[in-house]
Parts: C-alpha cells; structure tokens; sequence
C-alpha cells in the first residue's frame, strides 16, 4: 500500500443505531480467497451450498496499549478458514465438524477456526504510507498434497512476522458447471476491524492499494468490482495510475473519500475543474469548449453527455461542467445545474440521505453534495456538486467520476482512447490522433466530432448555455501573478502534491478554494497532453527584458511555468 493523505480510521459497527462501540483506530488488512468447494462441506445438511474460504489477516484494535483495554500488543496475525453456510437451517441441530468454532449469522451457521494468532506491536494507520509495507499470503503443497498455509507481514520498518498452519480445507476438483473453483481470485484492501465493520477514513483520506501475483504467470490480473468479505470501507475507486510491471503481474487501485472518484467499477476515468479530462487509458488533458458532449459511450447501454458552461466573464476561453446525463439501460437521467435531478423525463425530488432504485436495477444515491448513479452491469457516474465563487455568485459546476464494469467494450467518447491507448486520442468516425493534439485538431476535429446535437442530447431538460470553442489555451499562467500566487499557495496548504500544482491553481484561480482537495491522492497519469505553459518570468536585476513586466507582493523573481 502506498499512503497519500491517510490521516485517521476508525471501526464502526453495522447497524443503526450501531450494534456495538466504535474503535478510532482500529482496522484491519485482508488478503481472501474466493469461495471454494471443498470436501469439509461434505458433512454440511446442503453440501451444495456449503463453501470453504481462507483469510490472510492483520487485525490492529486501535488501543495501543493503554485504558481502558491495556492490551500491550493489539495487533494480531492469523488464518482464519471458513465454512460458510455449514448449516443453513440450525433447528437440524446439524453442529460444526470437530474442532470449529460456529459461527451463527441470519438464522444459518458458518464455521470457523484460525492458526495461532502472531502478536505484533501497535501499527497506527499511518503507517501503511511506508513502502516496504506489505501482507503477503501463501499456499505451498508437498509431495504428498499436504498444504501449508502462511500470512507474512511486513510492517515496513524491516520487522516480519508469520503465522502458518497446515491447511484444513481440502479443495476437490472443479466441476464442469462450475470451472475454477480453485484459488483464481483474491481480494485486498483495508477494512473494519471484524463482525462486518466498516472502516471509515477521513475525508482526506486517498491511496494505493497493490495487488501482486506471484504464480510465475506473466499475465497482469483484471480487476473487478466486488468482493468477499462482509467488512468494508467508505473509499471510492480512482483513476489509476502508471502500474509497475515487476516484481511480478500487479493490479494497482486508487481508492479515496472524495476527489475524482466512481462508486464502483475498476476502470475508471475522471472529469474535473475547469475542464480537466483523466480518459480511463490513463490520458491527461484540458478541454474548455462550451455546450453538450459525449464523454463516454460503452456498447449501446451506456452513454454518458456533458453541458459544459462558459467559466465566467472573467475568465475566457475556459468552462466547466454545468450539467450531466446519462443513459443506463432503457433509464434516461440527468442532473441539471447540479440541483435538479430527472429521471425519464420527470423531475424527481431526492433528499439528501436517501436513494432511488428503478425498476431496471438502476440506483440512485445522495449523500450531501454527491450524487451517485449505478446499473447492474457495474457501471456508475458519481457526481459532486460544488459552487465556484470566483466565476460569479452562485456558479455551480460538477467534477465527475465515471466507472465502467468488468467485460465493457472500448469506451469512446472525450474520455476513451482507442484500445484503452494512452497515446492516442479517437473521433467519432475512427480516425486516431496522436497526442498531444494542436489547438485545431483538439477543438476543430476531435471536439467537435463528440459534439451532441439538441435533437439527440440527454441535456434537453437543463438549462442551455452558450456553444463554442475556446480561442487560444488557458493556463495557469494566464492568471493575474497575484492570483495565481494566491491559489498555489492554497494548493500546497491543501497538500497538493507538485505535479498538480498549476493544474490546481488554474482551478483555484478560476472556481475557487474548495477546487483544491480534488487533487488530493490524484495518480499521476500515464501522459500528460496539456501542453507545456509559459513560464512567468517577473523582472528583477537578473530578468531585465521580461516580456510581460508584473511583480508581486511576494516578491520580484522569476516563477515557473
């Protein structure tokens, strides 16, 4: 795990009001297999639904060793193995095999028994930013098929501890109607403590997760959105950065509370400020045309359009996201001036705290400012409404995260790439353009191309705005030296990280303050497309013949570009 702004968590327990007392502090690391058949269920009333299941876990309780639970070492390693709907019907009185532990949950009984827990010293979340940092999970099998089963931490500080056992869960042979029944998937993240918690991160919170297989296959892992466990989080996927190709095939997933995030689904791209683009190949670019675009289309179920706004009169030739639509299914969906949500054609009330489901499966969810919209094949926009104070009163834009589910096409649209490559960048009719594009091929050609008429818009029941390209870019740059000093000093006040700087301050400068936390945990992109920005260059006795004299409060001086 690789850490970016990780700054608590706390277990909180299901249930509401909760069923049991929340632990700041506590969490825990989880390495799962997938479920599995295996001969333990033979004993099980319904052997057929009975499925064994392996934990690799690190647990840390979050006490550190003081009151009122003075425990000196409240972190644990361990196996744990499962036998999961043993006894879906108790009143058989059907017990679990001898030596497991049952489990009772919803009127059915799972057992369980774990290795000997390995205690370890007190690991305060934040030290998962360390990046030596690591869980590890392992089967090995001798000769004679007996299996060994071992969780290794690493805590990052050099310090490693193992817990094994002999593997008591015995997999039998896949069987033609269910093929790979073996260990083919495997689940990691950071979770609630145990008994279904949920890990709650503040909302600074953003991080890697890496997932490495080490099965001397070359081929990289897929990723997709779902899971094992019954404990959970409050993350969000991200755009993916760069994945590292050694030491072996590796799935990285960005996760965080806020920012450029989707609900679910591991592909996943981005649209943020005024305008920013992050495609789901891994693409960086500024896009600050007006009117109604696709952003993403993928097969013919899914189709995602913007209405992008001028970003005020103070600020030409950029824009923001004034509204977005969606087609999910046989669904019709907008969100208006990020205020009025329409469903099929009607507006429909949705208070903050609540959802919708659709008769198609579709579901809506607001949370405060964050709409969130997810189908069943694993697709989902998640939109956060915010206000831009410096582009006029009122002014309100969305930044959006757009996930697309495990076996979608090639997406295409402002945010696809052609065959998900970064270098490229596609319009309408198939031709490839190579990146980064001219001020004309970008607005006049691949722009334009992803343009939507008014007779085929989603957008028809929100507000219009004004349509055109932008005449030249706009950088941060093109900020008075006062502002843009102001707003990259916001940015590194926030914890922007260098790389996001000037994008930060471009948006800063144009929408406000609270632009700055979307780049909190951002990943760097596989290629940036913006082209380089001027420098600024401030005259002083060493910058005699700058060409465009300002100075600042600050300071004469030369500021980068």
């Amino acid at each position: 795990m690789n850490q970016q702004n990780l700054l608590s968590v706390t277990s909180v327990p299901p249930g509401s009001p909760p069923s049991g007392p929340t632990m700041p502090g506590s969490y825990s690391f989880q390495l799962n297999t997938n479920h599995l058949r295996v001969q333990e269920c033979n004993g099980s009333p319904t052997a057929g639904l009975c499925r064994g299941w392996k934990q690799f876990v690190f647990a840390n309780d979050g006490t550190k060793g003081g009151n009122p639970n003075p425990d000196p070492s409240p972190s644990r390693l361990y196996v744990e193995y499962w036998l999961l709907h043993y006894n879906p019907d108790p009143s058989q009185g059907q017990p679990c095999p001898p030596g497991w532990t049952e489990a009772p949950d919803d009127a059915e009984t799972h057992c369980s028994r774990k290795t000997e827990a390995i205690e370890l010293p007190y690991l305060p979340i934040q030290g998962i930013a360390r990046p030596a940092l690591r869980l590890d999970g392992s089967i090995t099998k001798t000769a004679d098929g007996q299996e060994t089963d071992t969780a290794t931490f690493n805590d990052g500080l050099g310090r490693i501890y193992s817990s094994t056992g002999a593997g008591v869960l015995h997999v039998l042979p896949p069987e033609p109607e269910e093929p790979g029944s073996e260990w083919t998937q495997v689940e990691f993240n950071v979770f609630g403590y145990g008994r279904g918690s949920t890990a709650r991160f503040n909302p600074e919170a953003s991080f890697n997760v890496r997932t490495t297989i080490e099965d001397g296959s070359p081929v990289k892992p897929d990723c997709q959105n779902f899971g094992f466990s019954s404990e959970r989080n409050n993350l969000n996927f991200g755009p993916p950065g760069p994945v590292p190709s050694s030491p072996a095939p590796a799935v990285v997933i960005n996760e965080s509370v806020q920012g450029a995030a989707a609900a679910s689904a591991c592909r996943i791209a981005a649209i943020i400020g005024d305008t920013h683009q992050y495609t789901f190949g891994g693409l960086f670019y500024d896009f600050q045309a007006t009117g109604d675009f696709i952003e993403a289309q993928a097969g013919s179920t899914f189709e995602v359009q913007t209405r992008k706004a001028p970003g005020g009169a103070n600020w030409p030739n950029t824009s923001i996201n004034r509204s977005v639509a969606l087609r999910m299914g046989s669904s019709r969906l907008a969100l208006c001036d990020g205020a009025r949500l329409v469903v099929n054609g009607t507006t429909t009330s949705l208070p903050a705290g609540e959802s919708l489901l659709l008769p198609n499966g579709v579901a809506i969810d607001r949370v405060n400012n964050v709409y969130t919209f997810k189908d069943p094949s694993g697709n989902s926009v998640r939109a956060t409404v915010n206000t831009a104070v410096n582009a006029g009163a009122n002014t309100v834009y969305l930044d959006l995260g757009v996930g697309v589910g495990p076996g979608a096409p090639t997406v295409r649209g402002l945010l696809g790439n052609p065959d998900d490559d970064y270098h490229y960048l596609q319009i309408k009719d198939g031709i490839a353009l190579p990146v980064p594009l001219s001020h004309t091929d970008l607005y006049e050609r691949f722009g334009n191309s992803w343009r939507v008429s008014p007779s085929a818009t989603l957008l028809q029941p929100c507000t219009p705005v004004a349509v055109g390209n932008p005449t030249a870019p706009f950088y941060a740059s093109n900020l008075s030296t006062n502002t843009r000093l102001w707003a990259q000093e916001i940015c590194r006040a926030r914890q922007v990280t260098t790389l996001w700087l000037d994008t930060c301050a471009l948006d800063v400068g144009v929408l406000g303050a609270t632009a700055a936390p979307i780049y909190l945990g951002l990943q760097p992109p596989k290629f940036d497309a913006t082209p380089v920005q001027p420098p600024v260059c401030i005259p002083d006795n060493t910058h005699p013949t700058c060409p465009t004299p300002t100075c600042s409060p600050a300071g004469c001086g030369r500021v980068g570009g």
